[in-house]
């Protein structure tokens, strides 16, 4: 059960600003770290913007790389929990919320 990168946005729909990032890459090998940042970032912001305005969702990335909670509050910050399969849903989402307060 880990929490690989948690990330908030100022949410636009069309190009979501990063206002605060932090990523636990350290079980990767150096060269890969990279490659798995920008793959990170790019699955964030991309599921970030398209989960409208007072809704969450879960998205399971390709290769079980893991999964993208994303929660769009009404005052338009959005906050994504990228996960390995196992986390729980629930606490996941509570991560957010307090994330977003």
């Amino acid at each position: 059960m880990r929490l690989i990168a948690l990330h908030v946005y100022k949410w636009e729909e069309k190009d979501p600003k990063l206002l605060a990032s932090a990523m636990q890459l350290q079980d990767l090998w150096f060269y890969q770290r990279g490659i798995a940042k920008e793959h990170i970032n790019f699955n964030s912001r991309t599921i970030s913007g398209r989960v409208s305005a007072g809704k969450q969702a879960s998205i399971t990335l390709e290769q079980g790389i893991g999964v993208c909670h994303s929660w769009t509050s009404q005052d338009g910050i959005s906050a994504t929990a990228i996960t390995d399969a196992e986390y729980p849903e629930k606490a996941a989402y509570s991560l957010l919320n307090k994330v977003i307060m």
